[in-house]
């Protein structure tokens, strides 16, 4: 999915992503969106958003932790 292509439930659906993911971090939703996108997890999240957003938000940030760090992400 290109990111020109992103809709408002999308969007949405992200920012809650990041939300979560920096209160489990500990760090600021700049940060955990710096973070996720250097590391691909941006790109996991966009591309696979149809089986994403159906599962539970901590099963998310979970799989978005593991994609960082299995490309170089470490917090």
């Amino acid at each position: 999915m290109n990111q020109s292509s992103i809709n408002k439930q999308e969007i949405n659906y992200l920012v809650l992503i990041f939300n979560e993911f920096a209160k489990l971090h500990n760090i600021s939703i700049l940060e955990a969106y710096q973070y996720i996108s250097q590391y691909k997890g941006l790109e996991f999240l966009l591309e696979f958003y149809d089986v994403n957003h159906t599962l539970s938000t901590d099963d998310v940030v979970d799989d978005v932790a593991a994609i960082c760090a299995q490309n170089g992400g470490a917090l």
